[in-house]
């Protein structure tokens, strides 16, 4: 048996531009490069000039000699299946090249070590005029040619990643420049998000990445300073020799966010799209907002998230693309976060049954709204129990208790559920009453003039009213009762 070695024709570079990376996941994968180079510090800048058009990303890394430059510029130069570093990000030794030429046309890398310099180049127009694979090497004076290069310039280490003729659109478009930019806005949400736990500085290692000049701040989509997160145990899965871990956070009730904090929380879109495993590959966010078809997405679920850290040796199992953007989970897992997956969605399921209008006949509460169910479906009634309603039905005779009954009916069957549903759905903030001793003392006194204008007793008021919704958040409702009913008084 005869065999014979067939190279690939240098075209193949124009196929691999359609792996399907975007501005922002291309970034991401020159960025990986640099953190497994143990960089601290990572600079992208970029120009949206039409016929100077160029993202270069330099860092502080370890650097690469002559040698080193040009295996990074071998495709595939590194076996998908051999054994990695604990922090290294890479996975197949073909995202700097399938990345960065998906964006652009000329490739040039540029790195220092032991204070010298040793660039290459690839440029897809020269491949396809030459037929061949050639790989530009950069000389000493072509590199002191390069404007770029003073990016290294202060720095004793470090690569710099430069994009030039990029065609992700038409440079001439009259909205190029536009685009161009909204892209960058784009992919600055995107490692803010990706990259949180190392520009927060977890286990040490502490990342700073700007962007032209202006820094990126973490975005932590689990809101951990929020005080009112609850965050659950860690748990651990043993699978093949490595340790796949998961903590639950449930996420703060949406009136309790701030401006900032629902931007994190939405970073896929509303709160609803952003539930589900957030899946860390040595602290890089890789995949989130899925429940991998475990359990559907429901709106009381929304508010539950899972920080799963996966390690690099178990890439195999996860069937981990070569953009890192996708990750499904072997079957040993996917059985295991099956019989936990309801205890992780039960305390968002909590806030918002807890934030609803129930049926609290039962409880100590005196609501104002019920909510009650019938073989048709469920309904909101006022209760005809509160001391406001009980109050005034004692002042009015048996024509105005059937008017009185009218209008409440009226109301009821008018009550906005599908309009609150699609304001809460679309995480539009309920606006929460004032709820300071001084507005509930308010609140008591104007009850109470309603209350002692139809004859009521001051003891029958403190007795009906201490437990009605509307002063559940009082830390002394007896006291602040009774100095409305007896000014100067307290009890």
């Amino acid at each position: 048996m005869e065999f014979e070695v067939v190279p690939p024709g240098p075209q193949l570079m124009e196929s691999m531009r359609a792996v399907g990376y975007s501005l922002k996941t291309a970034i991401a994968d020159v960025i990986d490069n640099s953190i497994t180079a143990k960089a601290t510090a990572i600079d992208i800048r970029f120009s949206a000039e039409p016929g100077n058009t160029f993202v270069s990303i330099s860092d502080n890394g370890t650097g690469m000699d002559a040698a080193g430059v040009r295996h990074a510029m071998k495709l595939a130069g590194h076996d998908a299946r051999s054994t990695r570093n604990a922090g290294d990000l890479g996975r197949f030794g073909l995202g700097l090249k399938t990345a960065s030429l998906s964006q652009c046309r000329v490739l040039t890398l540029i790195s220092k070590r032991n204070g010298t310099l040793a660039g290459v180049q690839w440029n897809l127009d020269r491949l396809a005029e030459s037929g061949q694979w050639q790989l530009y090497i950069l000389s000493q004076d072509d590199l002191s040619k390069l404007t770029h290069t003073r990016y290294l310039e202060d720095k004793a280490s470090g690569t710099v990643v430069l994009w030039e003729e990029i065609d992700l659109s038409d440079p001439d478009h009259a909205r190029f420049t536009e685009d161009f930019t909204a892209k960058m806005a784009a992919a600055r949400e995107h490692l803010s998000l990706i990259y949180h736990r190392f520009l927060e500085g977890e286990d040490g290692y502490k990342l700073s990445i700007s962007l032209n000049l202006e820094d990126i701040e973490p975005a932590d989509p689990f809101l951990t300073h929020n005080r009112a997160t609850q965050r659950g145990h860690k748990e651990i899965i043993r699978v093949e020799g490595g340790e796949i871990t998961f903590r639950p956070y449930t996420l703060p009730f949406i009136n309790k966010m701030s401006v900032k904090d629902r931007s994190q929380a939405q970073a896929n879109g509303p709160l609803r799209d952003n539930q589900g495993f957030y899946i860390y590959r040595a602290k890089r966010l890789v995949i989130w907002g899925t429940w991998f078809r475990l359990v559907p997405r429901g709106e009381l679920g929304k508010l539950a998230r899972v920080q799963v850290d996966i390690p690099n040796t178990l890439d195999h199992l996860w069937a981990l693309d070569i953009k890192k953007s996708a990750a499904s989970p072997p079957p040993a897992i996917r059985q295991a976060l099956r019989q936990v997956i309801d205890r992780i969605i039960q305390p968002s399921e909590r806030a918002f049954r807890h934030k609803g209008v129930i049926d609290d006949s039962k409880g100590s509460m005196t609501r104002s709204w019920l909510g009650l169910s019938s073989r048709d479906g469920f309904y909101y009634q006022i209760n005809r129990d509160h001391p406001l309603v009980e109050n005034l039905a004692d002042q009015l005779n048996a024509e105005q208790l059937l008017a009185l009954d009218t209008a409440l009916k009226a109301i009821e069957s008018s009550f906005p559920v599908t309009d609150a549903y699609v304001k809460l759905s679309g995480d539009q903030p309920q606006k929460s009453p004032d709820t300071t001793e001084t507005a509930l003392k308010d609140l008591a006194a104007e009850y109470w003039r309603q209350w002692s204008a139809g004859g009521g007793s001051a003891a029958d008021f403190i007795n009906g009213f201490k437990a009605a919704e509307q002063f559940s958040r009082c830390r002394d409702i007896n006291a602040l009762l009774t100095e409305v009913t007896e000014p100067g008084v307290t009890k």
